[in-house]
Formats: C-alpha cells, sequence, structure tokens
C-alpha cells in the first residue's frame, strides 16, 4: 500500500497541469481533447494539455462553484467541498451549460468535447460572469453520481 502523502506529492511533480475536471474524465462522464490521461502508482490521473483551455476551465469551475453555492448548501464561498459536491459541480454544471447551449438536444453521456464547449460559451456570453444560471444550475442538483454496488459477502 502507498502512502498517501507521498503519492499526494508524486501526483504533483508528475501531474503539474492537472485537468481540472479529472473527476469528470475519470468516471468518463465528459470528455475533451486536450486531455491526456497518466498512470501514477498503479492509479489514473488526467492532465491538461494547453494551459489557456486549463485556465478557462479553472475560471469556469470557480464561477460555477461560486453561483451553486445555494443550490449545494454552501453558506461560504471558502468551504471546499467535499469529493460527492465536488464531482456534482463539475458533471452537472458541464450538463447544464451544454443544455444552455443546445437546448433542442438531449445532453449527451459523456458530456463531449469541454475546452471546445467553454470556448462557445464564451463566443456566446462574452464571460462567464453573463453565462444562464438559472438555466445551468438546476442541472447540478439533477445530477447524480453513480451508486456503488454493496460489497458481496464471501
Amino acid at each position: 500500500m502507498i502512502d498517501e502523502d507521498f503519492y499526494r506529492q508524486t501526483y504533483h511533480e508528475v501531474n503539474p497541469d492537472h485537468c481540472v475536471f479529472e473527476k469528470g474524465m475519470l468516471t468518463n462522464q465528459c470528455r475533451c481533447s486536450r486531455n491526456q490521461k497518466l498512470l501514477i502508482a498503479e492509479r489514473e490521473a488526467a492532465s491538461c494539455t494547453d494551459k489557456e483551455a486549463k485556465t478557462r476551465c479553472q475560471a469556469f469551475l470557480d464561477t460555477l462553484q461560486q453561483q451553486a453555492r445555494f443550490a449545494l448548501k454552501v453558506s461560504s464561498a471558502r468551504q471546499k467541498l467535499g469529493h460527492v459536491k465536488a464531482v456534482k459541480v463539475q458533471i452537472g454544471g458541464l450538463r447544464g451549460l451544454y443544455q444552455a447551449l443546445h437546448p433542442e438536444e438531449k445532453i449527451p453521456t459523456p458530456v463531449p468535447e469541454v475546452a471546445g464547449m467553454l470556448e462557445e460559451a464564451l463566443r456566446v456570453w462574452d464571460s462567464f460572469d453573463k453565462l444562464p444560471f438559472p438555466k445551468i444550475i438546476p442541472e447540478i442538483g439533477r445530477w447524480e453520481p453513480r451508486r456503488r454496488r454493496p460489497k458481496r459477502k464471501r
């Protein structure tokens, strides 16, 4: 068993440009042409190959987390989100954005081309602050992660 502190240190050394939507990429809930999967100590990691895209993704996620605080029942902007809430923001937010951009289409799983979708959103609305959050935020509340199967008794 690998020491978790050592793993985290190694992770940051090997993957300094981690994908902002790593949780979604690794669970096949979203895709991106700028994503590169890595193996670190028999675990998967996701890396971003485009610094501009990563900056754009981080700005979108930061704005989304700020706007989704009420839906997530988080009172402070500084409060760190737990794993499930972080995944809900990432995947639900991307699904909501896809729906806002393509209202006539069914939301696909996985959500395609994250970086391209964010570029499209900026062309349409000029800024992440101007996104139609009343259309995006409900998808965060609706999206549920896959439930783990109960362990079988041996």
